[in-house]
């Protein structure tokens, strides 16, 4: 047995070459930054048991492993990759005894895991470290039922124990651990009855899991989580039965070989069910009991009909593997055309699936290529230029959501990092994920921070950042009219005219009547919006009367008579036709001077903006 098991490794070695090689990417980095977020016991409490990601509580499979392994290795990604890695070892080692234990044949032992680990099903949970928890999940799910087996057979009292221990730490690591008391129970009811009211006290702990799991659920607006508890449910076991069975998922990397990869899957199913009721005949339960570990394992994942991945798969198909090594053990042992039929329905199998695993997990591995380049790039920019803020061109859509989105940038001490106005355009909006207009500065900080020399460019090419600070900033600078200025912020001295005083921090006093210079609004049509306020002082005879000209054209006027608060003016605005900018001109009929100051003080202007008018359509 150990011989068939240690073989059953060696086929997963080569199989999964790229395990070891990936980095990180998108959750990845959200697991990661938990750890820059505590500093004390009781922010451990939290970044550990604290509801997140749709409600889910992980501490041991998320938190814990991504922090505990940020602290020791930072972003080498290479000793989280070996966790994953020996957990699979130990997964098939477990997997090998327990098919060993049901068949009674050895060749279970070798036939069991490759049939599991060959499913690309396990591509993506064994090539990216956020779905670890799905290789650590069924860990725990083979442990537990190993221990069940072994109770079973020696009554020693530590098996049971063990089997309780592995399952109370499940609900730590996946929720799917809510459903391994129907494995059991389904097995003991088959197999052994005189075990069935003890085991059915593993439910206590689900049935309580399952209730705090749905308070904490958090309540989403086009949640793809969503469950439907109706018809749908029964397409959607259709289509994770057509995945895990290994000709679907090939067909989309060959679209040419779809009508095959139908033909394939029909027989594969043909072969196991019918095997499955053809050893019922005979009184043969353990077919059944396989069958029924995959319909338990996938059942959660039924309602959620918005959400089918193909990982959800790996704990479901561990019975499927089970079932497979079982029909393979019997089919050889009966006549030629048994024995034929059974080497064609494994050589589909396996034609479908090994290929399909290779490809997924090479794509999962190539994709945190790139991510890895532009993350450490960013930290030797950082260094080199520390205190700066680093803007970033050439970013493209899936660079974006596999390495930017989860804010890599904080675990290499660069907080202050964007992406260009241009870059954020080209990248098309998944509103339902995040919002990529929030990775850009606005354009007058951007402005402002060029100006000042406190922001550095550079662009994405090839996976390597080329410093265009200069060539960025002369056109950016030349060509954008802000259509929002901050007064107050000295890189706005050059759209300002000469009346206005200096700055005093995030406003600027304005005489009698001051101008600036703004973008025209995209659409042709929009609304000028200031934001001042005055001194107490300036209204207690009079109201203060203030009005705006847009290129010498005058608008209503409005009067002041509360200065306790901010004031807000708003005023349609629309462009000539052609223009790029418009000059804005501020007016109060009278100013005061407050003691020993010598200025003529109208209004304390904070910001001007104009905004595209709502429900006109941008025609440029």
């Amino acid at each position: 047995m150990a011989l068939a098991i240690l073989a059953a490794m060696v086929f997963y070695a080569v199989l999964y070459k790229y395990t070891l090689r990936a980095w990180f990417q998108e959750d990845d980095f959200a697991w990661l930054g938990l750890r820059l977020q505590v500093h004390n016991w009781s922010d451990l409490a939290h970044a550990l048991f604290a509801p997140m990601a749709q409600g889910t509580v992980r501490p041991l499979s998320e938190r814990a492993f991504f922090m505990a392994f940020y602290s020791l290795f930072g972003l080498n990604a290479l000793p989280s990759r070996i966790a994953v890695y020996v957990t699979e070892l130990g997964n098939i080692a477990l997997l090998g005894i327990v098919a060993r234990s049901l068949t009674k044949s050895v060749w279970a032992s070798f036939l069991a895991p490759v049939l599991w680990v060959a499913n690309g099903v396990l591509a993506w949970p064994l090539t990216w470290t956020a779905a670890y928890n799905e290789i650590l999940a069924s860990f725990v799910f083979l442990l537990s039922f190993y221990a069940l087996v072994r109770y079973i057979q020696t009554d020693d009292w530590r098996f049971n124990a063990l089997q309780w221990a592995s399952f109370l730490v499940g609900f730590g690591i996946l929720e799917i651990n809510v459903m391994y008391p129907l494995i059991a129970l389904l097995y003991v009811v088959l197999f052994a009855r005189r075990f069935v009211s003890q085991t059915a006290f593993l439910l206590l702990p689900s049935i309580a899991f399952t209730f705090v799991d749905r308070v904490v659920q958090v309540k989403l607006r086009n949640n793809i989580y969503a469950l439907h508890l109706d018809a749908s449910m029964f397409p959607t076991l259709l289509r994770y039965w057509n995945i895990v069975l290994g000709p679907s998922p090939a067909a989309q990397y060959w679209p040419q070989f779809r009508f095959a990869a139908i033909c394939l899957a029909i027989l594969l199913s043909a072969a196991l069910l019918g095997f499955v009721g053809w050893r019922l005949l005979r009184s043969d339960r353990l077919p059944l009991f396989c069958l029924g570990w995959f319909a338990i394992a996938v059942a959660p994942f039924l309602p959620v009909r918005d959400h089918i991945t193909d990982y959800y798969l790996t704990v479901p198909s561990i019975g499927l593997a089970l079932l497979g090594s079982y029909a393979i053990i019997v089919g050889f042992s009966r006549s030629p055309i048994y024995r034929a039929f059974t080497f064609v329905s494994v050589a589909a199998y396996l034609a479908c699936s090994i290929p399909n695993a290779r490809i997924a997990s090479r794509y999962v591995w190539s994709h945190s290529v790139p991510v890895k380049k532009l993350v450490l790039g960013v930290r030797a920019v950082h260094e080199k230029d520390p205190g700066k803020t680093i803007v970033l061109e050439g970013v493209g859509a899936e660079l974006f959501w596999n390495g930017v989105y989860d804010h890599p940038f904080r675990l290499v001490g660069a907080s202050e990092v964007y992406l260009t106005p241009d870059t954020v355009q080209k990248i098309p909006p998944a509103l339902e994920v995040g919002n990529v207009a929030d990775y850009t500065l606005p354009e007058d900080r951007l402005r402002a921070e060029l100006a000042l020399d406190h922001a550095v460019v550079y662009h994405l090419e090839d996976g390597q950042l080329r410093e265009i600070t200069g060539l960025f900033k002369s056109a950016f600078l030349q060509i954008a009219v802000p259509r929002r200025i901050e007064l107050g912020h000295p890189s706005m001295d050059s759209l300002l005219d000469a009346s206005w005083y200096a700055s005093e921090g995030d406003f600027r006093w304005m005489p009698k009547e001051a101008s600036v210079r703004l973008g025209a609004p995209a659409s042709g049509e929009g609304e000028l919006r200031v934001e001042a306020f005055c001194a107490p002082i300036q209204i207690q005879t009079q109201p203060i009367i203030v009005w705006v000209t847009i290129d010498g054209k005058p608008y209503a006027r409005s009067e002041i008579r509360d200065c306790g608060h901010a004031i807000f003016l708003k005023t349609p605005v629309k462009k000539s036709p052609g223009a790029k900018q418009v000059t804005v001109a501020l007016h109060v009929d009278r100013t005061i001077r407050v003691g020993s100051d010598v200025r003529d003080l109208g209004l304390a202007v904070r910001t001007i903006e104009i905004v595209d008018r709502p429900g006109i359509v941008d025609r440029q």
